[in-house]
């Protein structure tokens, strides 16, 4: 599907809900990430009902155990477009035999892409259908192209915090203080295959070459990652509620730190946005 205003075009796939292409029409520049296979095929999958991994690749639930792959299921499903405008469009994924399989609850999973102006907003909702209180987990995960122009190298870009920001690594006794920058570079990737942060501020995250790239606009989550192959040119800005599993853990789904909780019948909404310069 495709939406359209003044400055953007963007495209928006069934499978997973994800952006297959974002593009300013004054500038010659793809910005997503366009699913090469060789390295990661996917370009903004949506994490649910889980986030990263578990241990043994399980989840648990009530005393019963169930298959789950890493993030969840949400990105490998088609989902129905159930309303498209020209600068609009939402798209559903429901429970189905497969879903219930891996996750004993009903639901709708709702994503609407909205163009506004020089931004593309991304709302979610997420509702319980089921008679029981729903345990969930939910992530954001878009990968943006890094080498724009021709001739560059990752070392080229930097990823921005504004307002700056302490940066802590999750699960390690390390803190980056009053960060505005953070210089990109392949070594850094070999070291911490995922930069994964707890309680950032800052709301606004840019991953550019000084003169284009992407700003991402999501307050309040409570995890940020960064994460990108080697030698793949993108780089993934993923805001998450929850995150896999460091060690064994032989937990229930509701007990794992960032899982929320939904009562029946009831909805959770969250967004973000993306600002293509």
């Amino acid at each position: 599907m495709k939406l359209e205003n003044q400055f953007l075009e963007v495209v928006i796939g069934l499978r997973g809900a994800q952006i297959d292409s974002l593009k300013r029409k004054d500038l010659p520049f793809e910005y997503m990430w366009q699913k090469d296979p060789k390295f990661w095929a996917y370009s903004s999958p949506t994490l649910f009902p889980i986030v990263g991994a578990t241990f043994d690749h399980q989840i648990r639930i009530d005393g019963q155990t169930y298959k789950m792959k890493r993030h969840g299921f949400a990105r490998n499903f088609d989902f129905e477009c159930i309303a498209h405008s020209e600068k609009t469009c939402t798209l559903r994924l429901v429970e189905n035999e497969e879903t219930l399989s891996q996750y004993p609850f009903k639901f709708i999973l709702d994503v609407t892409y909205t163009l506004v102006d020089e931004e593309l907003k991304i709302d979610y909702r997420i509702t319980n259908n089921s008679e029981e209180v729903m345990p969930y987990q939910f992530g954001l995960h878009p990968a943006f192209n890094l080498c724009l122009e021709e001739g560059e190298q990752v070392e080229d870009y930097f990823v921005s915090f504004s307002p700056k920001s302490d940066l802590t690594f999750y699960n390690e006794e390390v803190t980056l203080y009053n960060v505005s920058e953070l210089p990109l570079s392949e070594e850094m990737f070999e070291e911490r295959p995922t930069w994964m942060f707890k309680n950032v501020i800052t709301p606004r995250i840019s991953v550019g070459n000084g003169h284009h790239g992407v700003e991402v606009i999501a307050p309040s989550y409570r995890w940020l990652a960064l994460w990108k192959l080697p030698k793949a040119e993108y780089l993934c800005i993923e805001p998450w509620f929850g995150h896999g599993d460091f060690e064994p853990l032989n937990i229930e789904l509701k007990d794992r730190e960032g899982t929320m909780l939904l009562e029946k019948n009831r909805s959770w909404m969250t967004s973000y946005s993306i600002r293509p310069y």
